[in-house]
């Protein structure tokens, strides 16, 4: 295992496994756009090199963040509403999280913390979410007079309804990681005393399935999300008729016939 790291950010390499680790705890983990762009460049290695099978994003300290560090300027459009949306297209939480979205990898996040904002904006494109039971979940733009514009309220809108996004992005309401749970926020949520050895033991799971099987998956999934109910059918048949013609079907059918052979002799 190798690790690289700088003042706010550390990746470790763990040959499938690539982890980044935000880590300005001091700041409760704040994210300025220079933490956006390294999570970006790393991304784009675990993107393409092929050892790679699953990508962690995790934290230290107390909070996974507390969203972006409103220390830093804002940023200044000349009245032109125009700019403005420019500026969301390509601003670093909405480049980042397009760029989860559209890895035929998963892409896990892992918070053991309160996650808040801008944090939970990108963590909403991540395919799994893990929570400890200390986790925290808030959208808290609205008090400062914005919205969360770089997906919080489309994706939440898509993940947990117009119901939950109104408590969280409209009346800036907070929820705990059960809740977050009931609503569909997040997959899982473990004992904070467990959460690193679940957490890892879930990545090992994902290293253990097909990749090519994974990677169609994401794409049906999210293209069936968007379809309906008879077009979303024949992405599924498309899909699987790759599947049926690639190598890793063949290799894992002869595989489990041989053990079941084995077992019965």
């Amino acid at each position: 295992m190798t690790h690289t790291s700088d003042n706010w950010l550390l990746v470790e390499d763990r040959d499938w496994l690539l982890k980044v680790v935000l880590r300005r705890p001091d700041r409760l983990n704040a994210i300025v756009p220079e933490v956006l762009d390294r999570i970006y460049e790393e991304t784009l290695r675990f993107e393409n090199e092929a050892r790679y099978r699953v990508l962690l994003i995790t934290a230290e300290g107390a909070y996974f963040s507390s969203g972006m560090d409103l220390s830093r300027p804002a940023p200044e459009f000349s009245g032109s509403t125009l700019e403005a949306r420019r500026y969301y297209r390509h601003n670093g939480v909405q480049r980042l999280g397009d760029l989860f979205e559209s890895i035929e990898k998963p892409v896990v996040v892992a918070h053991q913390g309160p996650c808040l904002g801008g944090a939970l904006e990108f963590s909403l494109c991540c395919d799994f979410r893990l929570a400890s039971d200390c986790a925290a979940y808030g959208l808290p733009e609205i008090r400062i007079g914005v919205i969360p514009g770089s997906g919080g309220v489309s994706r939440l809108t898509r993940i947990a309804g117009p119901h939950w996004t109104r408590w969280l992005a409209m009346a800036g309401e907070t929820i705990d990681a059960q809740r977050a749970l009931a609503i569909g926020l997040v997959h899982d949520v473990f004992p904070a005393e467990e959460f690193e050895e679940r957490v890892y033991a879930f990545c090992e799971k994902l290293n253990g399935l097909p990749p090519e099987a994974l990677g169609v998956s994401k794409l049906t999934i999210d293209l069936a999300a968007d379809l309906e109910r008879a077009q979303a059918r024949n992405v599924e048949r498309m899909a699987n008729s790759i599947l049926f013609v690639g190598p890793e079907l063949t290799a894992r059918r002869t595989n489990f016939l041989n053990r079941k052979g084995s077992k019965s002799g």
